[in-house]
């Protein structure tokens, strides 16, 4: 855990390191009255004790607890901030982190999963520095202060008083391995709660239409019933580890008490000392104790640290040290192949598409066009051949700046739970009120923003659920709009909405093709048929490439898909 700990920390190890010294001397405060306590239970015992010793010893007493409050105050203050800090930086960190990776590792996580890493598993994280290492340091420290002092006074009840403890360390040692298995069991069971939670609050509507709710609610109910069984196996699995070792340490008491009545009733040592040592190990003993009582949750912790830790080591696509700059924004595919968990997508695709020219995509379902699109905005990276914008490989350009070249107007729009306003300005953020409004008037979503309550500074909901389809997709298109990007890859806007908005979209879609290099995945073939070129794609190769009529004319693939499509027209409900 520790060293995990001290590698995620960065520059904030030197506070870390500050809390821990501070942690370390409020130890010795604590430790050092039990010395002048001895001192006058031992005057008090020989009837030496003068008013005068006991006024400065008890003075002394009273200013190490002083000393030892003020150490542990600026300790805490120290560390809880240090704590709260690095937590902030590793969400910024994990969020960029995760912002790089390939979208394919989006694909092989659940949602739930992802949202436990950056909520759950921080939140526990955050506890390591602030609650545990402070625990593990005076675990170590108070005992071995106390120890040292004992060993002055009688190294043979020193070493009685200390003789369960290693005996206790293995017994902890050898349940390490169960804590981290079921540590990990009862991540894995919330993680898939989680993320039946969200799929059942998510697929609401589908499970209710199709009649379903009482299965898909027996399934969360099994996984809710999982991750309570994993929460008590953590409780009834450890108990009996975690009272052995109590036990043992417990037994050290016995010890004394059998070492210390020999040497006392041999008089070899005084009954103050006795006493003392008697004490004094159950003073000793109890850090120790707390750190095995928490030890599960402490597991816990070390079991979010982890993930957290794994996630960071997942290898980002790669970024160049120095960006090249792009002078002109044609498109070209150089032999490329792609292939995702060995399924090959794509096989030797190789185009041109010009600057400021319409290219269709077409082909059916699977065929790999969406994967072309995402390949020139580099959300995976190819496994042969090049992806070149403007004549330079996309691995050469950092990530940020080729994405602030293209905007993408997907089929299916995300809106985020945040006023119309926000949502068109998402691309441009420094954009003014008047552009906003001039993309959205472009975009021909202007009107119907206008007729709700708030205008454009309606909050839409998560996901745009207030607003239709339509709506939803006019705003994107606004937001590409206001971005003004030189490269538009669109997914067919028009797809799956009704008539009096396809004529909307398609004059939205007009606004924001003016000077523009774009990449369309056409559904509708009735609407490229003025595209500068199409490319037919099937099974991952490109089968047909040329205009409209020319396609056609060659009665290839393209010239079936068209007459499907007229055929289709004529289909009624018999």
């Amino acid at each position: 855990m520790l060293n995990n700990l001290f590698i995620l920390l960065g520059e904030r190890k030197q506070s870390l390191f500050k809390g821990t010294v501070l942690y370390v001397i409020a130890s010795a405060f604590a430790a050092t009255p039990y010395a002048f306590l001895y001192f006058i239970i031992n005057d008090l015992y020989n009837q030496s004790i003068k008013i005068e010793k006991v006024v400065i010893w008890l003075g002394i007493i009273a200013l190490s607890l002083l000393l030892q409050s003020i150490s542990l105050y600026v300790a805490n203050y120290i560390t809880y901030l240090t704590s709260y800090r690095f937590v902030e930086d590793l969400r910024l960190r994990l969020g960029n982190h995760i912002r790089k990776l390939p979208m394919g590792f989006f694909m092989q996580i659940q949602v739930g999963d992802l949202n436990s890493l950056v909520s759950d598993d921080m939140t526990k994280i955050e506890s390591i520095p602030s609650w545990v290492y402070p625990k593990i340091v005076t675990a170590i420290a108070l005992p071995t202060f106390i120890s040292t002092f004992l060993l002055f006074v009688d190294w043979r009840l020193t070493l009685a008083t200390l003789a369960g403890i290693p005996i206790a360390v293995i017994i902890y040692a050898s349940n390490l391995s169960l804590q981290k298995e079921l540590a990990q069991l009862q991540k894995h069971t919330f993680v898939s709660a989680n993320s039946r939670i969200i799929e059942y609050i998510q697929g609401l509507a589908t499970i209710k239409a199709f009649n379903q709710t009482g299965s898909r609610f027996e399934q969360l109910d099994k996984t809710l019933d999982d991750y309570r069984r994993a929460n008590l196996a953590i409780v009834t699995q450890l108990t009996v580890p975690t009272l052995a070792f109590a036990c043992v340490l417990d037994l050290g008491v016995t010890v004394i008490l059998l070492v210390g009545a020999y040497l006392l009733f041999n008089g070899e040592i005084t009954t103050p000392t006795f006493l003392l040592f008697l004490i004094l190990s159950l003073r000793l003993y109890v850090p120790m104790h707390d750190l095995v009582e928490f030890s599960g949750a402490i597991r816990m912790m070390d079991t979010a640290l982890d993930r957290v830790t794994g996630l960071l080591n997942t290898k980002p696509l790669s970024e160049p040290l120095e960006s090249k700059q792009l002078e002109r924004f044609d498109i070209e595919f150089k032999n490329v192949d792609f292939s995702y968990e060995n399924a090959p997508i794509l096989k030797n695709i190789s185009f041109k598409v010009s600057e400021r020219s319409v290219t269709a995509l077409v082909g059916t379902s699977g065929s790999g066009k969406t994967t072309i699109t995402n390949l020139i905005a580099r959300f995976w990276d190819v496994n042969e051949g090049e992806v070149l914008v403007g004549g330079v490989n996309v691995k050469d350009l950092k990530t940020d700046y080729l994405l602030s070249h293209i905007s993408m107007v997907f089929q299916n729009v995300y809106l985020f739970n945040d006023t119309i306003l926000n949502n068109i300005k998402f691309g441009k953020k420094e954009a003014t009120r008047e552009e906003v409004i001039a993309s959205a008037k472009a975009a021909q979503c202007h009107e119907f923003i206008e007729k709700l309550a708030d205008g454009y500074d309606t909050v839409i909901g998560e996901g745009g659920a207030t607003l239709s389809a339509g709506e939803k997709q006019r705003i994107s298109i606004a937001r590409a709009i206001l971005k003004d990007a030189p490269i538009v890859l669109m997914d067919e806007a028009t797809a799956s909405v009704d008539p009096e908005n396809e004529i909307l979209i398609q004059k939205a879609i007009n606004s924001l093709l003016k000077s523009k290099t774009l990449i369309l995945i056409a559904h509708r073939l009735s609407t490229i048929t003025h595209a500068s070129q199409i490319l037919v794609i099937d099974k991952g190769q490109l089968l047909e490439s040329g205009k409209h009529d020319e396609l056609l004319s060659k009665g290839g693939v393209y010239g079936r898909l068209w007459d499907s499509q007229q055929k289709a027209k004529s289909w009624r409900v018999s």
